[in-house]
């Protein structure tokens, strides 16, 4: 028996009351040791695990989690990745010596387990990772502040050790650049951003909302989850952003990879501003402020497959990345397209006269998809309504992006803007959205159908009856 068999169990008592901070302390305080601490922990925190009771499972669950937000991320999960002493997997398949789990504890116990096999994967935690390399401080300084413990006198404890702070320097410069943001597909970013995903579809399944809110068990690890999943969010969206902004680089086989995440990432989206949105109402009752959050756009799928289905795959790739240098350093590539066309074949009148209108088409599109995903980071929509609170209502409105590669079809017709109706009849084009009425008569503006008399329409000498229905 370990000398922490007696606090752990003191933590995790079949009370219905969150962990004391005076249990907690020398459990994370073990976490930050180089001397094997925080194996007697797990292995004195894993018959707890086996209990029949649900509120002793809870409480573990409860302080496992803390364990990894709070103590040293990297030895707790860096040793439980390596030693399977707890088992989280029992807890989810409802494995509990005949007694089945209730359906929450099981996911808790899933999306723990999912921590787990991501630092397996990644070797490293990337809630720890984005919280420390985040410009926006509020979601770092969450992570310090869990059920009362004072970390900065835990953490200033541990830097004593030299072994200890030496080792520490080495992992910031480790994680320093890992950011999903600044990765490259060649340094591991399709696999990261979908290991973040992977967490955030365990974590979403946690709805302890639904449950008694009034239990302080309950609050307390919606607490913890709402402060995971903002951190996570970002990182996976910040991934999402980086694969859209050089999507049109990628191989093949990367481009399909990076489009089956993008279409995840947008399906998953609605689950996460569900949560939040939920949260957002929780906010006095939870005492953590949900940020109106930013997201990659979630309407970009039908373009980006587009793309990938084409037939000249390769050849729009190449185009592409040579139009982006020819932008990134500010040069014009359109007088050395043209020169080498012409030394190559001489066209027809015809043909010569509509090469150049469609190479300066092409380069402008391709100009313009360009200054788009450019823009990505810098436009993204926001996820609730200021005004409302509530998610907002154009949230998921299409947005058509049209594919700089597809053959334009010359008719002579001026071209359509992306999500706007266009009408080619003569008449003027409606623009209001409400039925107009064109006849000489006085324009109404009522909800009937629009009829065309033959007459011009009337603008200013009449006017305007507007009935509201």
């Amino acid at each position: 028996m370990s000398s922490f068999d007696k606090v752990v169990k003191l933590a995790c008592k079949p009370k219905p009351a969150p962990p004391k901070a005076k249990y907690l302390e020398p459990i994370i305080a073990a976490t930050w040791s180089e001397e094997g601490a925080v194996g007697d922990v797990c292995k004195a925190l894993s018959p707890r695990f086996r209990e029949p009771n649900a509120i002793v499972v809870f409480k573990a669950l409860i302080v496992l989690h803390t364990m990894m937000r709070s103590g040293a991320t990297d030895n707790v999960l860096s040793f439980l990745c390596t030693h399977d002493v707890l088992r989280l997997r029992n807890v989810s398949a409802g494995n509990w010596e005949g007694y089945s789990a209730p359906q929450n504890l099981q996911h808790y116990a899933i999306y723990l387990d999912s921590r787990i096999r991501a630092y397996s994967e990644l070797k490293h935690d990337a809630i720890r990772v984005q919280a420390e390399n985040n410009r926006d401080m509020r979601n770092s300084n969450v992570v310090d502040d869990e059920l009362g413990i004072n970390v900065t006198k835990l953490k200033a404890k541990s830097e004593r050790n030299k072994t200890a702070a030496s080792a520490g320097v080495s992992r910031s410069k480790t994680v320093t650049g890992r950011k999903l943001r600044i990765m490259t597909v060649e340094k591991g970013l399709l696999r990261e951003t979908k290991a973040v995903h992977r967490m955030i579809d365990s974590l979403v399944e946690c709805r302890f909302y639904l449950d008694d809110l009034e239990d302080e068990l309950t609050t307390t690890a919606l607490r913890m989850l709402v402060k995971d999943l903002l951190i996570l969010f970002q990182a996976g969206n910040e991934g999402v952003i980086n694969l859209l902004e050089h999507y049109f680089e990628m191989s093949h086989v990367d481009a399909e990879a990076a489009l089956k995440i993008y279409k995840h990432f947008c399906k998953q989206t609605e689950k996460v501003v569900e949560f939040l949105g939920v949260a957002r109402k929780l906010q006095n009752l939870l005492n953590v402020s949900i940020p109106n959050l930013k997201h990659a756009p979630v309407s970009l799928a039908s373009a980006l497959q587009e793309y990938l289905d084409d037939p000249n795959f390769e050849q729009n790739r190449v185009e592409y990345k040579v139009n982006k240098q020819a932008v990134d350093k500010g040069l014009v590539k359109e007088t050395d397209a043209r020169r080498t066309k012409s030394e190559d074949s001489k066209p027809s009148t015809a043909s010569s006269a509509t090469a150049p209108n469609a190479s300066a088409s092409s380069s402008t599109a391709n100009k313009n998809v360009i200054d788009f995903f450019a823009a990505i980071e810098e436009e993204q929509p926001t996820m609730f309504n200021p005004a409302t609170n509530s998610p907002n209502s154009a949230y998921f409105q299409q947005q058509q992006i049209a594919n700089p590669f597809v053959q334009r079809q010359m008719t002579g017709m001026p071209m359509q803007v992306p999500g706007m109706p266009m009408q080619v009849s003569g008449m003027p084009m409606q623009v209001s959205g409400m039925p107009m009425q064109v006849s000489g008569m006085p324009m109404q503006v009522s909800g009937m159908p629009m009829q065309v008399s033959g007459m011009p329409m009337q603008v200013s000498g009449m006017p305007m009856q507007e009935t509201y229905r």
